[in-house]
């Protein structure tokens, strides 16, 4: 690096550290965030009361008014008939994992509740419920008489885990649903069959099936950039697309206008149908697969609304919701045609999710390092088996890793220590050809090849270990195996520490453990053998407060992981002093 440059870099560095305290001293003041209503979205937990302790922990990006419901269903079509007078009835399938509530209006799904979850860590909190009310899941849209204003028979099967739906609209075509959850596990098979009474062939048009609205959860924070709701699909003969990111791009302002509270738009078909969708918050998610592909799928969202909020404001989304189109079919006189869907709904789990096929554990999403990110659960999962605290577990998975980089960590000290040894040579050469910049460069790398030393390999460890970082911080991002995991004084291994939040200025909160993150990489920087370009030796004193930036609002499993690798290379670095200086104490007795 040309040290004209070092200026340039140091001051743009600096900026981006100071954009937080820019944007909350000078900007955030003229775009006031709302009070945090007193009560929970309806989909949140069904209980309002069960749901208010945990909502008090949200971040103040959660807290803003609620948003609308995402769009309405289209309207029924010119056959369609009266909705059903009648108020629904209700069905309850349940198994020790998941009880889920059917209604008779639409043969739909209204709630699921996740029976081994808590809403939060209240005691009183209760389960986790999905609620679909509004616009229940696997509700058809587009046929005559069929949706979810139309009452079903309902006919419950003796085991508390099935149930039959029948209905026959004006036009003869009579439609039978059979649900039957797994004895175990989140699974549901669903089947359609729909039967022609006619004398004449029964067109069976294309229709939507809908997925319930998924919304966020009390206490999650938001990171920019980090998609926590999102959609999945699996294209035919493709990789998984997960468009969790770029909904927030279909909010399309007109004219200088706002973006509007609610969006719908088709999601890009690529070429080919989807073998399935899915619809997911931060931990749960909803997951249907058909027999035959889906035509297309539509996404469906809400997004936060904010009071006095200008053109062009920040979208965050507050729900998802998507329906998929079903191919049209005839259904010939005295025929029938089916349909059939297996439904995940539970947790992200990936013990779970590992035994589905069509690459279904892949709504995970552990990035482009997916296979190192799976090993790392997989680890994390096994020592917690043998010892039950995920905190000690992703400290001996720190260890772990260090012993598998330790020949590499090794090899780069030495190496850093050779150059700092030949570094008075590489201060010579650099006094001697101080007016010839690239005759000097090209000095001190021929220093290094006689001497054999790497001046890249002090860069090596953190490079290799940067797609392991990365791994575990999308592990630590949705595996619900560490929502509420506590360790010390940390509440929520998943999240920030959070300690005394919003007693701080600048509405921060206290998160102690990347303060002893940094404390630590200052002493292993100081530790470790300077040699090489001074200007880049400065540049390195500014790292500790580059990593304090980004990790400070970091899960604080990801910091524990950080923080224990910085203390392991840090004893290593003592202990290769004290061998170097029993060494050379020992060489100098006569």
């Amino acid at each position: 690096m040309n040290r004209k440059d070092l200026p340039i870099l140091v001051a743009l560095v600096g900026l981006i550290l100071l954009l937080p305290i820019i944007d909350r001293t000078l900007i955030a003041p003229h775009f006031p965030k709302p009070a945090r209503p007193a009560q929970a979205r309806a989909s949140t937990n069904t209980p309002a009361a069960a749901a208010t302790g945990a909502v008090a922990r949200a971040t103040p990006e959660l807290a803003a008014a609620p948003a609308p419901a995402v769009p309405a269903p289209a309207p029924a079509g010119a056959n369609d008939e009266p909705a059903s007078a009648a108020a629904p009835t209700y069905v309850t399938l349940t198994n020790e994992a998941v009880t889920l509530k059917f209604s008779s209006h639409g043969a739909a799904l209204v709630s699921a509740t996740m029976n081994k979850y808590p809403l939060s860590q209240a005691a009183t909190g209760g389960p986790v419920v999905l609620d679909f009310e509004a616009a229940p899941a696997l509700a058809y849209e587009g046929i005559g008489g069929l949706g979810d204003a139309h009452a079903f028979e309902t006919h419950p099967g003796a085991d508390a885990r099935s149930v039959r739906f029948e209905r026959r609209n004006a036009q003869g075509l009579q439609m039978t649903r059979t649900v039957e959850l797994a004895s175990n596990g989140f699974t549901v098979a669903v089947r359609d069959e729909f039967r022609n009474g006619g004398t004449s062939p029964a067109p069976l048009a294309a229709t939507w099936i809908r997925f319930g609205e998924m919304d966020h959860l009390p206490g999650e924070s938001l990171m920019s950039g980090i998609a926590l709701l999102g959609i999945d699909t699996l294209p035919a003969g493709d990789k998984v697309k997960f468009w969790g990111t770029k909904l927030a791009g279909l909010f399309k302002d007109a004219g200088g206008e706002r973006p509007p509270a609610t969006a719908s738009a088709e999601l890009p078909a690529d070429g080919g149908a989807a073998e399935w969708a899915a619809v997911k918050n931060k931990y749960f998610v909803q997951l249907l697969k058909p027999d035959e592909r889906f035509e297309r799928i539509e996404a469906r969202m809400a997004r936060i609304v904010r009071p006095n909020e200008k053109a062009k404001a920040r979208i965050d989304l507050q729900a998802v919701a998507a329906a998929a189109l079903c191919a049209p079919r005839t259904v010939e006189p005295g025929g029938s045609v089916a349909r059939a869907y297996e439904l995940f709904i539970g947790p992200k789990k990936y013990d779970a999710l590992k035994q589905l096929d069509a690459r279904r554990v892949d709504v995970m999403d552990f990035g482009w390092a997916g296979s190192i990110g799976k090993a790392l659960l997989v680890t994390l999962n096994w020592i917690h088996g043998v010892i039950p605290n995920y905190g000690i577990a992703i400290m001996l998975l720190t260890i772990i890793i260090r012993i598998l980089f330790w020949p590499l960590t090794h090899k780069s000290t030495e190496s850093m220590k050779r150059m700092q040894e030949v570094a008075p040579l590489v201060n010579d050469l650099r006094a001697k050809f101080k007016d010839n910049p690239q005759r000097q460069q090209q000095a001190i790398m021929q220093l290094y090849k006689e001497k054999k030393i790497n001046p890249l390999s002090g860069c090596l460890p953190i490079l290799v270990q940067l797609p392991v970082l990365i791994a575990l911080f999308n592990v630590l991002r949705g595996a619900i195996e560490l929502r509420f995991a506590p360790f010390l004084w940390i509440a929520d291994l998943s999240e920030p520490e959070n300690l005394l939040a919003g007693m701080l200025p600048f509405g921060l909160a206290l998160n102690p453990l990347p303060l002893v993150m940094t404390a630590m990489q200052v002493w292993q920087t100081k530790l470790t053998p300077s040699g090489g370009d001074p200007a880049q030796q400065k540049m390195m004193l500014w790292m500790p407060v580059v990593m304090l930036y980004f990790f400070y609002s970091f899960p604080a499993g990801l910091v524990l992981y950080w923080t224990t690798n910085q203390a392991l290379m840090i004893a290593q670095m003592l202990r290769q002093r004290m061998r170097t200086a029993a060494h050379a104490k020992g060489a100098t007795k006569p």
